[in-house]
């Protein structure tokens, strides 16, 4: 089973797990983690790092897909430095721009697709989503 780990600025990664709760019912193991003003970046490294680590355990080393809200922000900076220092040694995969669609892809995904699978069907589903409703339903 695939882990999962949201990271993001304030409270999106909450607000994204209880969302999803609230649509599915309950969800995988999923941690998250929030930056907020003043907090210490270094801080919020060791901690993605951390989770990386127990989430790969307990996935049985099927690995983890951590998810981030904005490409070239502190969240997914502190995610690229946490694979640094981790080395090869665990597999982990990160998606920037986070939304809804591609959290449910990745909950609904991690019991039966591999983590690789999982990446693929988020990117889809995370483009694939975004629309004009006016252009959709032709108003």
């Amino acid at each position: 089973m695939v882990g999962l780990l949201l990271v993001t600025h304030g409270d999106l990664a909450k607000a994204l797990l209880s969302s999803a709760t609230l649509i599915m019912g309950e969800t995988p193991p999923v941690e998250s983690y929030g930056l907020y003003h003043g907090d210490d970046v270094d801080t919020l490294k060791e901690n993605v790092k951390e989770a990386i680590i127990r989430l790969d355990s307990q996935s049985g080393g099927d690995g983890v897909l951590v998810m981030t809200d904005l490409f070239g922000g502190s969240p997914s900076n502190v995610t690229a430095r946490s694979f640094f220092e981790l080395g090869t040694g665990t597999k982990a995969e990160c998606i920037t721009g986070v939304n809804l669609p591609m959290l449910l892809e990745a909950a609904t995904g991690t019991a039966y697709m591999s983590l690789e699978e999982i990446k693929d069907a988020c990117l889809t589903s995370g483009t694939e989503s975004i629309l004009s409703l006016r252009e959709k339903i032709q108003i």
